[in-house]
């Protein structure tokens, strides 16, 4: 790896046409070696506003004798000379600095771009949140200098590079290849990490050891392929015949001293709840409708979920439950099934199915991948998604973070609701 450096500023506001730099903070480094720092506060010639002394601990008084930022500007750009930069977000700090002049020909990391790829399901991408949630090690000044010091975030931004750049390299060598293909496209502050990631796993005997040279005519659809064929642990082999349920047998396990009652100290044993469950149980054993008008407080969900989930492991056969409310969906899926999977010692597998939207679509997804892509924003998102079918456990959307609306534009894009 080549030497890289870390940067960062504060200024007094969001905007770079008309606030300024208060602090620069740069870490020059070579994988883990730290080679050098350098950091400076900025005499911004006005007053620092409270909102700002109070996020980053700087006050008008600290900057008073501070050199200007002429004063510091070339001294700052020989630091950084032609190495790559990387930041959290750094469009934020290229928009002031280069308005000052420089670094237009430096290779440009960002390790926010790089993390919403890498880490799909995160639901927030701040620097210090990501620093917690990854448990990277702080430097040693930060609890002194807080999260907004200059050179403290420039040293996190280091930190996370060098995780973000082993999970690049971690992944299959036909989805770098097909990353860097999509990336290749447009103007991404992504890019740059992700192609040395590729050349570095390129180098690796393990990463493949019957690969030769370059590989740039790789695709991604091996791996694509196998992932939208996803096979159940157990295949099901239903019956011809359903058997029928035993209602006192099935009923016995909510009754006085059932199975429930044994496994669940608390557990009540409710009269109505029992009819209901026998209703249900002989509707499904006898293949009837069934109309249930039941008060708060009856125990609907087992009275129907325990006959459901027997039926099913009984005659290996499915059984879909349709609720009306998210919230019964997941106390159905999160508390009640595993707590009768636990009772009654069911082998039993349970999935939450919701509407197409919320999936992909394999054929629109391999589409928009063979398409000529617009913007950076649609790289981020498509690699996004690559990456995070390797792992998915659903296929849900629900598993990826989307923190920018043209990420839903993408989406729309791909789902299965066609």
């Amino acid at each position: 790896m080549q030497t890289i450096v870390a940067l960062d500023i504060e200024t007094t506001g969001l905007k770079a046409e008309t606030d300024v730099i208060i602090e620069l903070g740069a870490v020059k480094f070579n994988e883990n070696h730290i080679e050098d720092e350098w950091t400076s506060l900025v005499n911004p010639r006005r007053p620092i506003p409270l909102a700002i002394t109070q996020m980053t601990g700087i006050t008008s008084e600290m900057v008073a004798s501070a050199p200007s930022l002429d004063e510091v500007y070339d001294e700052f750009l020989d630091f950084i000379g032609n190495a790559p930069i990387v930041g959290h977000n750094i469009s934020f700090d290229l928009g002031f600095l280069r308005r000052v002049g420089g670094l237009r020909s430096n290779p440009v990391i960002d390790t926010y771009e790089m993390a919403m790829v890498l880490l799909p399901g995160v639901e927030r991408y701040a620097l210090n949140v990501l620093v917690k949630a990854l448990e990277l090690p702080e430097p040693s000044s930060y609890r002194e200098h807080g999260a907004h010091c200059a050179l403290v975030d420039a040293r996190l931004t280091q930190q996370l590079y060098l995780h973000l750049f082993e999970k690049a390299v971690a992944l299959p060598l036909e989805l770098l290849a097909e990353i860097n293909r999509l990336a290749k496209q447009v103007d991404w502050d992504g890019r740059w990490a992700f192609e040395q990631a590729y050349q570095y796993a390129l180098q690796q005997p393990l990463k493949n050891p019957k690969l030769k040279g370059k590989v740039s005519d790789l695709s991604y659809a091996p791996v694509f392929e196998k992932k939208l064929r996803p096979t159940m642990v157990k295949p099901l082999q239903p019956r011809e015949e359903a058997l029928p349920l035993d209602l006192e047998e099935v009923a016995a396990h909510l009754q006085h001293g059932g199975t429930f009652a044994r496994y669940f100290p608390a557990f009540e044993h409710r009269p109505e709840q029992v009819e209901m469950l026998k209703a249900v149980a002989r509707a499904i054993s006898e293949e009837r409708h069934l109309l249930v008008e039941a008060g708060t407080g009856t125990g609907k969900s087992l009275a129907y979920l325990v006959p459901a989930a027997l039926f099913a492991v009984q005659n290996q056969k499915r059984v879909v439950i349709s609720t009306n409310t998210i919230n019964l969906q997941e106390q159905l899926i999160e508390k009640d099934i595993p707590d009768i999977k636990a009772a009654l010692g069911l082998d039993l597998e349970a999935v939450v199915l919701k509407g197409r939207a919320n999936y992909i679509c394999p054929r629109r997804l391999r589409s928009m991948l063979h398409q000529r892509l617009e913007n950076a924003d649609q790289v981020r998102m498509l690699a996004k998604v690559l990456v995070w079918l390797l792992n998915t456990h659903s296929g849900d959307r629900s598993e990826l973070s989307f923190n920018r609306p043209q990420d839903n534009q993408v989406w729309q894009r791909i789902s299965a609701d066609d």
